[in-house]
């Protein structure tokens, strides 16, 4: 038989006591989740990224894209035309990604042509993630455009990502141009856009493949196609 004074009385002193260490432990777990929460949703990993981009150099952003910016023709590389014709706007190229990282350069530019080879290996890193290039080329015509990646890539075929070209050139009109309407009057220059909205700006070349660089990328673009 047993004692009666061995039974624990479940209101005791004991008792009591394990009460506030589940309540502490399920308010920590809680709290966890909320971090967590606010790390990986859209809003965090747009702030991480936009923190990331800032270390790097990068000069921040937080405008939507204008009415004269979407509405920019681009001629498209002969290769990717497809059933699309000869040309596209911006904000038709901008469709069906997360970010898109915008940039401007020619081959009269020699800080371009040394960040050909990075802006390359970018656009490889970023194939497979729901982001992409969009190179926008200010060669006068595309056959000066593709003799220049040939020579810097040693490549015949158009390199991944999305290759464009602005049909006003060098020296069309600039109130037409898509780098100015941007904000770009040196090149190189790239611009992360994202949800309609402009987040960040890397003025002059960048290397692209350096491991802080493939960190940021895998913030701004954490998705798969």
């Amino acid at each position: 038989m047993n004692d009666p004074s061995l039974v624990r009385n479940p209101s005791g002193p004991d008792s009591a006591a394990v009460w506030p260490r589940w309540v502490a432990a399920g308010v920590a777990l809680t709290l966890a989740g909320l971090v967590a929460w606010h790390v990986w949703s859209p809003t965090g990993r747009t702030e991480r990224a936009q923190r990331m981009a800032a270390e790097l150099g990068a000069e921040l952003f937080d405008r939507p894209l204008s009415p004269a910016e979407l509405a920019a023709p681009l001629q498209l590389h002969p290769q990717a035309k497809g059933g699309r014709g000869d040309s596209a706007t911006l904000a038709q190229l901008l469709q069906g990604h997360d970010a898109v990282l915008v940039h401007h350069w020619a081959s009269w530019c020699p800080p371009c042509l040394e960040e050909l080879p990075e802006i390359a290996a970018l656009a490889q890193s970023a194939h497979g993630r729901n982001c992409a290039v969009l190179a926008v080329s200010y060669d006068d015509d595309w056959s000066t455009a593709d003799a220049t990646l040939r020579k810097v890539l040693g490549a015949a075929a158009q390199p991944m990502g999305l290759w464009v070209r602005d049909p006003q050139g060098q020296s069309g009109n600039e109130a037409q141009m898509l780098r100015l309407r941007m904000g770009t009057e040196k090149l190189p220059e790239t611009w992360v856009v994202a949800e309609g909205k402009v987040r960040a700006r890397f003025v002059a070349g960048q290397r692209w493949t350096s491991a802080k660089m493939q960190r940021w990328l895998a913030a701004q673009c954490p998705g798969t196609r």
